[in-house]
């Protein structure tokens, strides 16, 4: 159950930053190298110089991209291109967009979440290297600059009902970003209001959709900071929304996978575990897969696409037989078990140093093509259904199951301990 409560958020001031919109950045693990170099040319303030800063060659442990994103933003405040709401409040925030031809609107808030009690399930492991990477941030900026993503359920939309008529005033925050998703913003600072949130999220159950890593480094970095006999971050910023068809649309993660010893004969070991179709191009196997029931795996090698279903659903009972029973049901969990452990034999730091994740299809082909990658596998959509029982089990998937759409931008508001 979450402990909810308004936070005086630190914001961007529009009296000091012209084109407020070209300040805002997706959250920083699905920003590319190209991306990142756009962001920093698009604005001298956007929040890429703070979330994802470059890396130099002469970059030391006094002197690195997170030392410079702490300076940054302590002389962002000072000169006041961030400055903090007086009234402790809550941000109601929603996105209109299309998901596979269909219109949707997405309804949620962004307030902060206390750590202690149950607070939001998890339903996927998490990876070493990017909890490095965010608490050695956190500890230079002391704030969550990006809110976790996390989904509630409320069958009665009890919560929206509160949030919506302040959606009839005019959004603080209004535009449309390059994919064609309207972002709009609200500060609520009614208290009748906040209390009314704050009382039936205290009764509803809510799991991470993104945001593991950052979740699990603020924690870990609240106990450091009472360890170390400091103000601890008591809370996380956390974006709320509810668990419907509306607000949770599900994109797979595709599997590029490099540096494989003896990949031909690997390749061919699948033979043994899987019946493999080979298909004429991308949109035959994304096809095939769509109307394949249960199990179906795409794989893209040596510049040809392949659909894999399992051969003989005992043996794979027998592989997975340490496994809960949910992952059964999970093409990427599948995927983790019997091709990447049992066949390919990788250990969690091999996946970790082999395995990249993409949910771009074509950049996936094209890296197979260009061979920066040996073979990619694409697996089919983990259902939002799935992850809620997941969540629920007690039980996580393989890193990278999910990817919900469409993130919550990072730039709209900012938590500093």
């Amino acid at each position: 159950m979450a402990d909810i409560l308004p936070f005086n958020g630190l914001r961007y001031n529009k009296k000091k930053v012209k084109d407020i919109n070209k300040t805002f950045a997706p959250p920083y693990d699905v920003i590319s190298e190209q991306e990142q170099k756009d962001l920093y040319k698009q604005h001298e303030f956007n929040v890429i110089r703070l979330i994802l800063g470059k890396i130099t060659a002469a970059d030391n442990q006094k002197n690195n991209r997170y030392t410079r994103a702490g300076k940054l933003f302590s002389k962002w405040i000072k000169d006041q291109v961030l400055i903090q709401d007086e009234k402790p409040s809550i941000y109601l925030y929603t996105q209109d967009y299309q998901f596979e031809g269909i219109v949707k609107k997405r309804i949620g808030f962004i307030a902060k979440m206390h750590f202690e009690g149950k607070g939001c399930l998890p339903h996927e492991h998490t990876l070493a290297k990017p909890k490095v990477d965010r608490v050695n941030l956190i500890r230079a900026v002391r704030a969550n600059l990006s809110p976790i993503f996390s989904f509630y359920i409320d069958n009665k939309n009890e919560i929206d009902k509160v949030l919506l008529p302040f959606a009839e005033k005019k959004p603080e925050i209004s535009y449309k970003d390059s994919e064609k998703i309207t972002h709009r913003f609200w500060k609520i600072d009614d208290q009748a209001a906040i209390e009314k949130v704050k009382k039936l999220m205290s009764k509803k159950e809510t799991f991470i959709a993104d945001g593991h890593h950052r979740y699990e480094v603020a924690k870990s970095f609240h106990e450091e900071s009472l360890k170390n006999g400091q103000m601890g971050a008591d809370g996380v910023m956390v974006y709320f929304t509810g668990f419907n068809e509306q607000n949770l649309s599900v994109m797979p993660t595709h599997r590029m996978v490099k540096d494989i010893p003896d990949l031909e004969k690997k390749i061919d070991l699948l033979n043994n575990y899987f019946k493999i179709t080979k298909v004429d191009d991308l949109n035959a196997m994304l096809k095939m897969q769509k109307d394949a029931s249960g199990f179906s795996l795409g794989m893209c090698y040596a510049d040809d696409f392949y659909v894999l279903k399992m051969k003989d659903k005992k043996l794979l009972n027998k592989i997975m037989e340490e496994s809960p029973e949910q992952w059964r049901k999970l093409d990427v969990a599948m995927l983790n078990k019997v091709v990447f452990e049992h066949i390919f034999k990788l250990n969690e730091t091999e996946k970790e140093e082999k395995v990249t994740y993409t949910r771009d299809l074509l950049f996936a082909v094209k890296c197979v093509k260009n061979k920066k990658v040996g073979v990619v596998f694409f697996p089919n959509t983990t259902k939002a259904d799935q992850v809620k029982k997941i969540a629920l089990s007690g039980n996580r998937m393989p890193q990278k199951s999910t990817y919900f759409y469409p993130k919550p931008i990072t730039g709209l508001v900012i938590n500093k301990f």
